[in-house]
């Protein structure tokens, strides 16, 4: 035993003499005792302080950190997908034939009088010619007031008991109206929404010539039908934009048809327009710009692309095992609407009007009781008590937007605004609309998109620590 014992020993200490590793040598080899302890303490003080850089690399491999990289790129770009949508989701003429009694109801439009209803809807005209004035009551009676500005106390406010439970008329009008029409079928709405041929006046793209058969349609649940231009559908690649500029983007003159507008409903005149990726669905409501009547609005882009890291590394995803209600790519949104409709029709027992519906639900109504509970799941939500996992998309592309606005037509251009409208072919406004410029620019309107410059951002993520940074950090 003593000489296993030895052995050990001896072999110990040969290491310890010969071994590279700094100061172990020294404290073997040194026949004084202070220096030994000193070389001792040294090296277990640089082997601690080994341990201790070697725990922390170890915990910055196993958190899996992201570099970010940012770069700009040059290269001929896809062209975005652009959606337009009247501000007006249907028109009144078209309402009033329809004589639906949800909307009479409602204070939409006005119930037909017993005496002339063989004439219901006769002294409409239609979307080109001049409307006739129609009276329509409105739902609610409002008392006038001759007190004037400085007759008015704000002390006063002290004595009004604000609820902010009770719902602004505004917004219970809103909802009344997207229930009505959410039960419509879709070709009845797509019926009395605008349609394309009389929306598109005039179209360019890169120079050329463009028409309404080249928009694909929607219905949206706030702004009626809404088309689409470059959108991705099957094996058709989406067009490229090979020069920068306003020639060489997206040129559209719209009609808005104001003398179509519902007078109890639609509040500002114009057109919504939306810029996103062709291949992803468009929101509208939630994203997107407003384009005036009377005006040029120019919207130059500028590109980002962003590619995320997923798994280890970060929450992202590229869209697989999502059941979406919208077609086209995964996105946050797409994905948020759609868990918040399915804890609509869980917890309420119907579906949100505004959203699209899964199979056949029904939608709720506009009662208290229903838009008191699609609030609540909205706040429950918000508060995480119900949860809605939607991680951002993998790959994503941003257009950056600069918007500028400018009167148009000019006086000295108006005639040929008006000679170009009225030789063109096919739907154009009336004469009444053309032969009056306060009407003309109160219903026409000029939208150019383009590219301010074919050079992109291009923002990556990156491993910020492999195996390969450790090996070379302790090796080499």
């Amino acid at each position: 035993m003593e000489e296993k014992t030895a052995s050990i020993l001896g072999t110990l200490r040969e290491y310890g003499e010969t071994t590279s590793a700094h100061g172990i040598p020294r404290a073997v080899t040194t026949k004084s005792v202070p220096r030994r302890l000193f070389w001792t303490c040294l090296f277990l003080a640089s082997f601690s302080y080994f341990c201790c850089q070697a725990y922390d690399l170890v915990n910055k491999y196993i958190d899996y950190p992201v570099t970010t990289d940012i770069k700009i790129q040059w290269s001929e770009l896809e062209f975005p997908a652009v959606t337009i949508c009247n501000a007006n989701p249907l028109r009144f003429s078209k309402l009033l034939r329809l004589g639906h009694e949800g909307f009479q109801n409602a204070g939409f439009i006005p119930r037909p009088a017993k005496t002339s209803q063989g004439n219901q809807g006769k002294a409409q005209g239609g979307p080109f010619q001049q409307a006739q004035p129609t009276t329509v009551p409105s739902p609610t009676t409002t008392a006038t007031t001759k007190a004037t500005t400085a007759d008015y106390d704000s002390a006063d406010d002290d004595d009004y008991d604000y609820d902010y439970d009770d719902h602004h008329e505004d917004f219970k009008t809103a909802n009344t109206f997207m229930g009505l029409i959410a039960n419509l079928n879709s070709s009845t709405r797509q019926a009395i929404g605008h349609q394309a041929r009389d929306f598109i006046q005039e179209c360019q793209f890169d120079g050329r010539a463009c028409s309404p058969k080249n928009f694909s349609i929607f219905t949206d649940s706030t702004y009626g039908n809404c088309f689409t231009f470059n959108k991705a559908s099957g094996n058709t690649a989406p067009q490229s934009a090979t020069s920068a500029g306003p020639l060489n983007g997206l040129s559209l003159i719209l009609y808005i048809e104001q003398e179509e507008y519902i007078p109890s409903l639609t509040e500002k005149a114009g057109v919504r327009v939306v810029v996103h990726s062709p291949a992803r669905w468009p929101f509208p409501e939630f994203e997107g710009f407003d384009a005036a009547p009377g005006f040029l609005t120019s919207a130059g882009l500028r590109l980002t692309s962003i590619t995320r890291l997923g798994g280890r590394y970060g929450d992202c995803t590229n869209g697989g095992g999502y059941e979406l209600l919208y077609p086209g790519t995964y996105t946050q949104t797409n994905c948020l609407v759609t868990c918040q409709q399915q804890h609509m029709v869980r917890v309420c027992g119907c579906a949100d009007p505004s959203l699209r519906a899964p199979g056949n639900t029904t939608f709720c109504d506009s009662t208290t009781t229903s838009v008191d509970c699609k609030n609540r799941v909205r706040r429950e939500i918000v508060t995480g008590v119900l949860a809605c996992t939607c991680p951002a998309s993998c790959s994503d592309k941003v257009y950056g937007k600069a918007i500028g606005l400018s009167e148009w037509p000019a006086d000295s251009y108006l005639t040929n605004v008006l000679t170009k409208l009225q030789t063109k072919k096919g739907r154009r406004p009336g004469t009444a609309i053309l032969g009056d410029t306060d009407r003309f620019k109160r219903n026409l309107l000029k939208l150019n998109i383009y590219y301010e410059a074919l050079n992109y951002e291009k923002i990556s993520e990156s491993p910020g620590y492999e195996v390969t940074k450790i090996i070379l950090n302790y090796v080499f």
